[in-house]
C-alpha cells in the first residue's frame, strides 16, 4: 500500500490517482492505516463540489466511490489507470512480449488502427508493420482508441514485397482453418486485411505459401465482425498458444 509521504512527492495528478487508488483497495477489503490521513489530504486536492461530494461518499462507507470521482477529476476511465508509473504514465515495461507481429494490409480507419494497436498491446505483440495507406497510428482517433499503446510497441510502414518471409505466415481470413484448431506459431507474422476487401490477393499469396489462412468461425445471420475485434480474438488465442508452450518448456 502507498503511504502518504510518497504520495505528497508526486505530481498533484498523479498524487489525485493514487489517493484514489487506496480507497479503490480499501473498497476490496484492504487494510490501509493511512486511509484517514490519505483522505484528509485528498480533500486539499479538491474543488468544493468534489470536496463534498468525497466527504459524502466517505461518510456512507462508500469507498469504490471516491475511486470513481476521482477519476472523474483527472477526467479518466479505468483502463487508463493500469500499470501506471509514478509520472502517472502507462509502465509498458511489465508486458509480456512473444514473438508475434502484425502486418496490417492497407487498415484505412485510425480508429481500427488504435484498437488493434491496443489489442496487441494487451496479447504481446513484438511489432506491428503497416502498409503504406493505412491510418497513421499517430492519427487524434488512433491516439483516443489506442489508449496509449501506440507507445507500447515497435511499428514500421513497408510494402508488403518486403516482408521477412522466413518467419512463418498466415492471414486472418475468410476460407481457412478453423481458428480453434489452427497450429499457431511460436514465431510468426498475422497479416490483417482491409475493413472492406479484406487481405490483399498479393498478401494472401505470401501467406498462402506459408502458414496460410485462419479464420473465425460465426454464429450470426450477418456473417461478419469488426477488423479490430476479430483481431482481437485472433490474438487471444495466438498468446495463449505460445504461454502454454512456455509453460511446457
Amino acid at each position: 500500500m502507498i503511504r502518504l509521504k510518497k504520495i505528497k512527492s508526486l505530481k498533484e495528478r498523479v498524487q489525485i490517482r493514487k489517493c484514489g487508488e487506496v480507497f479503490h483497495l480499501v473498497s476490496k477489503g484492504v487494510v490501509c492505516e493511512e486511509s484517514e490521513e490519505i483522505f484528509s489530504y485528498l480533500l486539499t486536492l479538491l474543488n468544493d463540489e468534489d470536496r463534498a461530494k468525497a466527504v459524502y461518499y466517505h461518510s456512507k462507507g462508500r469507498f469504490d466511490d471516491i475511486y470513481y470521482l476521482t477519476l472523474g477529476v483527472l477526467g479518466e476511465s479505468p483502463a487508463d489507470w493500469d500499470m501506471m508509473d509514478d509520472d502517472g504514465l502507462i509502465d509498458f515495461s511489465c508486458r509480456t512480449v512473444f514473438h508475434h507481429s502484425l502486418y496490417l494490409d492497407s487498415i484505412r480507419s485510425p480508429f481500427n488502427v488504435g484498437s488493434i494497436f491496443r489489442s496487441a498491446e494487451a496479447f504481446g505483440v513484438e511489432s506491428i508493420i503497416l502498409r503504406p495507406g493505412s491510418a497513421d497510428p499517430h492519427h487524434a482517433r488512433a491516439e483516443k482508441s489506442s489508449k496509449g499503446c501506440v507507445s507500447a510497441i515497435p511499428y514500421s510502414f513497408s510494402e508488403i514485397e518486403e516482408m521477412d518471409t522466413s518467419l512463418p505466415v498466415f492471414a486472418l481470413e475468410v476460407g481457412g482453418v478453423d481458428i480453434d484448431t489452427f497450429d499457431f506459431p511460436e514465431k510468426g507474422i498475422c497479416i490483417i486485411g482491409n475493413e472492406e476487401s479484406g487481405v490483399s490477393p498479393s498478401a494472401l499469396k505470401i501467406a498462402d505459401m506459408s502458414l496460410g489462412r485462419v479464420s473465425i468461425r460465426q454464429y450470426g445471420a450477418k456473417g461478419s465482425i469488426n477488423v479490430a475485434s476479430a483481431t482481437s480474438i485472433m490474438l487471444s488465442l495466438w498468446a495463449n498458444s505460445s504461454a502454454r508452450r512456455s509453460r511446457d518448456v
